[in-house]
Parts: C-alpha cells; structure tokens; sequence
C-alpha cells in the first residue's frame, strides 16, 4: 500500500539553522482542489520552508519524490525549491499519522522575505507527484 504525502499538513516546527520556523498555516495544504490558498505568518528576517512533499509507504519510508516549481515569485522575498530534511505531517485524524514527526527527506519550498521588510507577500508553486498528481498552491505570507 502506498500513501501520498500530497495530502500534507504545513510541516509545523522544522528550522534549518538560518531558515527559521516551517510556514504555520491553517488546513491541509494539499487536500481538495488542483488550486489552492495557503495562509502563513513568519517573523521579519526570518524565513521558513513547506514541506516535504515526497510519496511514502505505509512503513513511513519514502518511495518517491516530487517535482516543484515556482511559477510566480514572492514581490518582497524569494521562493526557492530545495532538496531538505523535514519532518512527516499529516493530520491527526489521517490513518497514516503513526508516521508524523518521522525525519524524511525531499522536496521543499523555502521563502525568505527580503531584508527588513514586513507585510503581505505572495508566491505560487505546483508540484508534481511520482503519480502524475499536479497540485498548484498559492501562499499568502505575512511578515511581521
């Protein structure tokens, strides 16, 4: 039995030295419609990462990894795909929650906002699974 990791949660509380705090954000991030919006806060001179979306088994060990792009970049930062250690995340109430908060490695995106600034930002990403799902997500960021 396989399980997509697409049906995420934000990955809540990886950091990654300067990267800072992962996107906290409300509802699942992947669940739902090929287009959606994703709200998140983050601290100025911060920056934080969502992810990682890669396919897993029902051991909890990665099978496949995805494929991201940034199709709209952030006006006041960056958006980049990157290749990271995270953590697992689904949901509580998910039947493969046994795996949350296991380490797995794949693909991310990280935002950092630029220096000083503090506001509203935006940026889309799609991602491609190992099983030709295509999802495409705009975040909306606030920095304070």
């Amino acid at each position: 039995m396989r399980c997509n990791i697409s049906r995420l949660f934000l990955a809540m509380g990886v950091s990654l030295g300067a990267v800072g705090p992962a996107l906290a954000g409300t509802g699942e991030l992947l669940s739902g419609d090929a287009s959606e919006t994703v709200d998140a806060n983050i601290e100025r001179d911060g920056g934080a990462l969502l992810g990682p979306f890669v396919t897993t088994s029902a051991r909890c060990r990665k099978t496949a990894d995805s494929a991201a792009w940034i199709i709209e970049a952030p006006r006041y930062g960056r958006a980049a795909v990157v290749k990271k250690r995270g953590e697992i995340a689904y949901g509580d109430e998910h039947r493969y929650a046994y795996c949350n908060d296991r380490p797995i490695s794949g693909t991310m995106i990280r935002y950092r906002p630029a220096r000083g600034f503090a506001g509203d930002d935006t940026f889309v990403f799609t991602l491609r699974f190992s099983d030709g799902e295509v999802r495409t997500k705009r975040v909306n960021v606030h920095v304070e």
